[in-house]
């Protein structure tokens, strides 16, 4: 399965904002604070978590879900390519700071099981990493999921399972995984990845949360989200990329004009959030 996450071009977007951090094999994750990298494997993650968050009562967490490429068992993660909105954030806000989780899930190829596309299964990984800050003081009102094309999509799906573990999201580019193929998603092959991926995350209606998606982008096409239209809890957002540096729509989140025009109305959404009282949309 391919999904699109162009990491060359993106790696190198990032390392001219970012400080690269030491390679480590089979990483966890990261930690980002400022302009700080900690790439953590799972031994020193506990170490790592007490130092990056002394003062877990006063943080804002966002776990940052990335594309279905730079994951799974024996791949390598790219923590330095967290799109440049979410760096401006914790650059901007010192109470905040982002944990990239390298997910260890894999998915399937067109001929497998549609319901297990690792979008499906990466909640139990979030929810799992999610305790753990819990027991170190991070509280579900203060966290916030980040996701970009198969990481929004996971995201989106987490929203719908584990909607009381976070206060909200905001994700772009979500894609059922083949859109790439240039394949109408009603084809024989396509319409069960499609129509399941659709139905999971026709269930993410507990949480308010914002959803980007971009003119001519052929990995996550913003038609394949017009069902969110009629979804009360999500603001979808269709943008037409500007000429901007990013020459690919998908990665529009990356680019100098998204991060200018956009990161004030996410952080004032994250403050929304944050500053009303918590609660879960019923849905009857």
């Amino acid at each position: 399965m391919r999904f699109a996450f162009v990491i060359l071009a993106f790696s190198i977007l990032a390392s001219c904002q970012t400080i690269k951090p030491e390679k480590i094999d089979d990483p966890h994750g990261a930690f980002a604070i400022g302009d700080n990298f900690e790439t953590v494997t799972k031994d020193n993650f506990e170490l790592a978590l007490v130092r990056n968050i002394p003062h877990p009562e006063k943080t804002i967490l966002f776990i940052y879900n990335h594309g279905t490429e730079n994951g799974g068992h024996g791949q390598e993660c790219f923590p330095d390519s967290i799109p440049s909105y979410a760096r401006a954030i914790v650059r901007q806000h010192s109470e905040t700071i982002i944990y990239y989780l390298c997910s260890q899930e894999v998915g399937v190829n067109v001929d497998g099981d549609p319901k297990k596309q690792r979008y499906f299964r990466r909640s139990t990984e979030i929810l799992r990493i999610l305790k753990i800050f819990k027991m170190h003081g991070i509280t579900a009102d203060g966290t916030f999921l980040l996701g970009h094309s198969g990481g929004a999509s996971t995201t989106l799906i987490a929203a719908a399972d584990i909607p009381e573990a976070f206060n909200g999201f905001v994700v772009s580019a979500p894609g059922y995984g083949f859109a790439y193929t240039g394949r109408s998603r009603k084809s024989k092959s396509l319409a069960p990845h499609y129509e399941a991926w659709k139905a999971g995350l026709k269930k993410a209606n507990k949480k308010d949360g914002l959803v980007y998606a971009f003119e001519g982008d052929t990995y996550a096409p913003p038609e394949d989200l017009e069902f969110m239209s009629e979804m009360g809890n999500i603001t979808l957002i269709v943008q037409k990329p500007e000429n901007c540096g990013i020459r690919d729509p998908h990665g529009y989140p990356w680019s100098r004009c998204f991060r200018e025009k956009e990161t004030p109305k996410i952080w004032s959404y994250i403050q929304q959030r944050i500053n009303s009282p918590p609660k879960l949309i019923s849905q009857n």
